[in-house]
């Protein structure tokens, strides 16, 4: 193939040389070795004015060429000298046309239609070329051509000869082979006059209805030019918007009986309602289809990223799981006066399933499995992904970011708030934030459709895509059972689990401690605690609760805890992990129950280490615990002692400073006896003491309740003295 290049002939290097299939290099035509051409290269016998690069082959001066090699290209492909001389020949209407920036503009840019529509890419380019050719066709009959155009003598029509420049056009092709100008202008003669008279006519009012008068019907929304005035428009856009979605027929029924009432030109085809309906779809879509379709459709979307780190963006919603299972249920019929009972069984029932979804590596961290979603289901779910955190990491964590749909948001959003620092609800109506959606559709496709009682798709599933429901109908009865559906269930989860719990753990590793949100025990059973409704008390010898037919005893150490044994309280555990409760101050009624949380005391009480009896039984925690608990023992009368002692010393001072009390001491109201049987020497002594006493001024205030308060007064070390006896103030 010849090309021009700087203006020079030039033959591709490929056609010379005979194709080496070890390097790829030449054709099937080639007559010269790969090797003999870059000798000849290297001896100045063949020119290579452009080099070889990919997808530009190298190109070589013609005329240069030694007289062999011209001749033996020249028998293969051909002269290029006439190949370029044909390509080099152009028709008059060739020549005459020429390239309309302005045309280009304003069907690019300027022109619009239905609004703010711009027209196809490929329309523009149509509607140039189309432009360009008229306007050389206008200019050759305009310049009276007639002789260069017709026959010599013989008058031939000059729209025929031009109707033929411009069929020869569409076969003109550059060198890889596509059409130069492949227009779409009528290829009769005097259909193209029709079309270019109609163009000159637009065009004498102005050069931009020239270009307009080019555009189909369909660009330029004539179908519509019925409905022109405001009022028409808007009765149209309701018609449309109508929730009830009436079809292109009956909005054109019903806007034509309008139009014949206020004197409006009536519709009569359909496609100008789907016209307008196109135009006002946005508009309109909230009307008829809603504010959802109007959100997932048309407003702007977030496009966001997951996560790298674990437990930094949890996220969670039920699902009602596509497995069937049977249940039994009795049902009582009165049949002849008499009452008969039989067991009635449904076939179609699901259990739903809350799913707590790490977003990082899409991990379900938690999850619960009931019989519909309720705020006692979200909070099994929540607290399972709490449990599941401390077997993966040690450690109970919560999240850093939560989020969940608006179910029961007045009771759970205080309960979301307190599990995480960012609380995020889902967008009413906005089903692509949660990506727990299409996690729970991938759990229906990969586990749940391999299953033999698979319920199927949601109910807008294409029906082809369903489950046989003849085949289910004949084999309903060997559809599970509940515990074999929630078995199916938790082995879903423990598979996903299985799959991810590598990464995830991994995901963990990299995960900041800033991120990183302990979940103390106290504030986790305070938080996800079950009670029972009622309230507590607190014994010498512990708490006692009933749990699965089970008396379990609970105590703490806290020392301060003894000084509250008179409260009611509440009692907080979890059923997973018994082996420790959160207690709370709280009302009884008189039935028990619990009227109102005070909370202003909380303890954490562990359950308590039943020793054996028998030594032998014993083991090393078991004496370890014992010794505990003397330790505990004796610190707390340590603790009552220094308690008594303070007493007695403020008791003995107040005494001092005021005669008055001392004169009525417990000496002079019972006569006790000390160890000798004396009673009058111990009282003058006091009472002598009081009398020496030095006073000094009292700025202290004292309380009547401390005033009237006795003093024993007494270091009888022949008196057995045990604080655990008496009768404590609390």
């Amino acid at each position: 193939m010849a090309e021009i290049f700087n203006n020079r002939i030039c033959v591709f290097a490929n056609e010379l040389i005979i194709f080496n299939p070890k390097t790829q290099v030449g054709s099937e035509d080639g007559f010269i070795p790969e090797g003999t051409y870059y000798s000849m290269v290297r001896n100045g016998q063949l020119i290579v004015l452009r080099r070889g690069i990919p997808g530009c082959p190298a190109l070589v001066d013609f005329e240069t060429m030694r007289k062999d090699v011209k001749k033996g290209y020249i028998v293969r492909k051909g002269d290029p000298r006439a190949e370029i001389a044909a390509k080099t020949q152009k028709s008059i209407l060739e020549d005459a046309i020429v390239y309309s920036n302005a045309a280009y503009e304003f069907f690019s840019v300027k022109y619009r239609y239905d609004g703010d529509k711009k027209l196809p890419p490929a329309k523009i380019d149509e509607y140039t070329l189309n432009v360009r050719i008229m306007n050389a066709l206008l200019s050759l009959r305009d310049g009276r051509k007639a002789n260069s155009i017709g026959g010599g003598g013989t008058r031939i029509n000059v729209w025929e000869k031009l109707c033929k420049l411009s069929n020869d056009l569409l076969t003109l092709k550059d060198p890889n082979g596509r059409d130069i100008f492949p227009h779409n202008l009528p290829k009769n003669w005097k259909a193209l006059k029709r079309k270019c008279e109609q163009y000159e006519a637009a065009r004498r009012i102005s050069e931009e209805e020239g270009y307009r008068s080019v555009i189909h019907k369909s660009y330029g929304n004539k179908y519509a030019a019925v409905v022109l005035n405001e009022d028409a428009k808007a009765v149209m856009h309701k018609l449309i918007s109508m929730h009830n979605n009436l079809n292109n027929v009956q909005i054109m029924e019903e806007y034509n009986k309008v139009a014949s009432l206020m004197d409006w030109k009536p519709i009569d085809s359909p496609t100008t309602v789907e016209n307008w309906r196109q135009k006002f779809a946005l508009t309109t879509m909230a009307g008829n289809k809603g504010d959802k379709a109007l959100k997932n459709t048309r407003m702007k979307q977030i496009h966001r990223e997951a996560p790298t780190q674990a437990l930094t963006y949890w996220t969670l919603d039920g699902w009602d799981a596509e497995l069937f299972y049977q249940k039994k249920t009795p049902k009582t019929v009165k049949k002849n006066g008499e009452e008969k009972r039989y067991m009635y069984t449904t076939y179609t029932n699901r259990k739903t399933m809350v799913v707590v979804l790490d977003a990082c590596e899409k991990y379900p961290v938690g999850y619960a499995i009931g019989d519909h979603e309720s705020p006692a289901l979200i909070r099994e779910a929540l607290r399972n992904a709490v449990q599941h955190t401390k077997e993966l990491f040690g450690e109970r964590y919560k999240p850093l970011q939560l989020q969940s749909d608006n179910y029961q948001k007045k009771v759970m959003v205080p309960f979301y708030e307190a599990m995480t620092k960012y609380y995020t609800p889902a967008a009413l109506g906005n089903a692509k934030s949660k990506i727990v959606e299409p996690y729970f559709k991938r759990l229906n496709v990969e586990y749940c459709q391999k299953q033999a009682n698979w319920s199927g798709f949601g109910i807008t599933a294409d029906k082809d895509n369903q489950p046989n429901l003849e085949v289910l109908n004949q084999n309903h009865k060997f559809i599970p059972d509940e515990a074999t559906v929630i078995a199916q269930l938790e082995a879903i989860i423990a598979q996903e689990r299985a799959k991810k719990i590598d990464a995830y753990r991994a995901a963990w590793e990299r995960t900041e401690e800033a991120r990183k949100m302990p979940f103390g025990i106290e504030e986790y059973l305070m938080l996800m605690g079950e009670t029972t409704g009622r309230t507590n008390k607190i014994t010498g010898s512990g708490l006692f609760i009933e749990f699965m037919g089970e008396r379990i005893c609970f105590d703490s150490f806290d020392l301060s805890l003894r000084d509250h044994y008179n409260e009611d309280w509440i009692v907080r555990f979890d059923p997973d992990d018994m082996s420790q409760v959160l207690v709370s101050n709280a009302k009884r009624l008189k039935s028990g129950r619990v009227d109102k949380e005070i909370g202003t005391l909380q303890y954490v009480l562990q359950r308590d280490i039943k020793v054996p009896m028998a030594l032998a039984d014993q083991k090393p925690e078991h004496f370890e615990y014992r010794a505990r608990v003397d330790r505990f023992n004796t610190e707390m009368v340590e603790t009552v002692k220094e308690k008594v002692k303070e007493v007695d010393r403020r008791i003995t001072t107040i005494c001092q400073r005021i005669p008055e009390i001392a004169a009525g001491t417990v000496l002079d109201r019972y006569l006790i006896t000390d160890s000798l049987g004396q009673h009058k020497d111990v009282r003058s002594k006091m009472r002598d003491d009081a009398t020496d006493a030095d006073f000094m001024e009292v700025t202290q205030h004292i309380t009547r309740q401390s005033v009237a308060m006795a003093s024993t007064g007494t270091d009888d070390e022949d008196y057995d003295y045990n604080p655990l006896d008496m009768n404590f103030s609390r």
